[in-house]
């Protein structure tokens, strides 16, 4: 496939991601005016976020398999239908349990995307090209969560909450048709003499696989870590929340550079991977040390979780490069299990981090080392092993 194709499918690709991404949390801006017209308290409009999130991880297990065996654009197309049926049943609900149902339908849907994130990129490129369609990738997938809160609270204060609902039935419609008249079909051709033994048993018996697994878990639960918490730590600074809304922002061009950097970079994959972790690790240790001397200010803050994303957003496309590189025809598979496990293990780290006394900077500096000390350790055993083979080609 030429570079020009290849870019065209990773701007579908990117378009297929973004509805998923702004239906999570398009909505937030008009909680208050949803709660009202559905009388209902704020916080339970949590739940919808919560049947979302759920069915948009699960969902991807079910995907990936199917993509690689009936193919990519059917399953895609199918998910795409899913998501406006529960983008129309949003646009119609009156009242909190079927609004709450047209969420985990949308999430159900929009499973797709997160698998063919990683599954495409695998089907059309490979060794360093793949790594650069995935930092390509991920810069792209970073614009559509800053923006879906701007576009809901326009929306929402012009023509209603609803008016959010329409918004994404008429984007998953659109990406839908371009999907069918656009996208070609990307799954390779198995080889009649392959062996059948394809799963997710084979992927979770590799260690290779399960360490670069394990270090996008890490990766990601430290986002979310600062993400829970940092509402609340910056609150207790007595910052006010339209405050709170600009400065939570402020670490996410960090992953956007990170990923910019790997996509741009010459470098060896390895060379890569050892600043990407030893940004994150570093990152860990000057969240946690000042909290030991009862130290908690705006810079102790923002710069180590800035240098975090930083370092997660060079993971991101090295680690999936890693783990789906060796699985040519058990890609859609692959790519479920990475975003799937992904998905679920940091939402574990987060639901721990919310347990933890919130009245400084320590545990939310304990998470974010822990993260760094499971990258680290996932790393290194992968880079003793690679340092071992460097007499041959370099596979990544």
């Amino acid at each position: 496939m030429t570079n020009q194709r290849i870019f065209y499918v990773l701007m579908l690709l990117i378009s297929l991601v973004a509805v998923g991404q702004m239906a999570q949390t398009i909505y937030v801006p008009s909680i208050t005016t949803m709660s009202r017209d559905l009388m209902v308290r704020e916080g339970a409009l949590q739940r919808l976020m919560a049947a979302y999130l759920l069915c948009y991880g699960v969902s991807q297990l079910i995907y990936g398999p199917l993509s690689d065996r009936i193919g990519r654009r059917p399953v895609i197309l199918c998910g795409m239908g899913i998501f406006c049926v529960g983008a129309l049943m949003a646009l119609l609900s009156y009242s909190l349990s079927l609004i709450i149902l047209a969420g985990a339908i949308q999430g159900t849907g929009t499973g797709v995307g997160g698998v063919m994130a990683r599954t495409l990129p695998r089907d059309i490129c490979d060794g360093r090209e793949l790594r650069r369609a995935n930092g390509l990738l991920n810069m792209g997938i970073l614009v559509s969560p800053l923006l879906a809160p701007v576009i809901g609270g326009i929306l929402s204060d012009w023509l209603g909450w609803r008016a959010c609902f329409a918004f994404l039935l008429l984007l998953s419609s659109t990406v839908s048709l371009l999907v069918w008249f656009y996208l070609p079909e990307t799954r390779p051709v198995r080889p009649a003499n392959s062996s059948g033994s394809f799963g997710f048993c084979r992927l979770l018996g590799d260690k290779m696989f399960n360490h670069f697994l394990l270090i996008l878990v890490g990766g990601l639960a430290g986002i979310v870590a600062f993400e829970a918490s940092s509402g609340v730590l910056l609150k207790s600074m007595g910052i006010s929340s339209r405050e709170v809304s600009l400065l939570f922002i402020l670490p996410l061009p960090g992953t956007f550079l990170g990923a910019w950097y790997v996509g741009r970079s010459a470098r060896p994959f390895n060379g890569l991977m050892w600043r990407a972790v030893l940004s994150c690790l570093t990152a860990g240790v000057l969240m946690w040390l000042p909290a030991w001397f009862g130290v908690m200010t705006l810079w102790t803050l923002l710069l180590p979780a800035g240098l975090f994303f930083f370092g997660a957003g060079m993971l991101f496309p090295l680690a999936t490069t890693g783990a789906m590189e060796p699985y040519t025809y058990l890609a859609g598979t692959a790519g479920a299990l990475v975003g799937g496990i992904q998905n679920i293990g940091s939402g574990i780290v987060a639901g721990f981090s919310s347990l933890l006394p919130q009245n400084g900077q320590f545990s939310l500096g304990m998470v974010t080392f822990a993260m760094g000390m499971l990258i680290l350790l996932c790393w290194l055993p992968l880079s003793i092993s690679q340092s071992m083979q460097r007499q041959g080609p370099e596979l990544i």
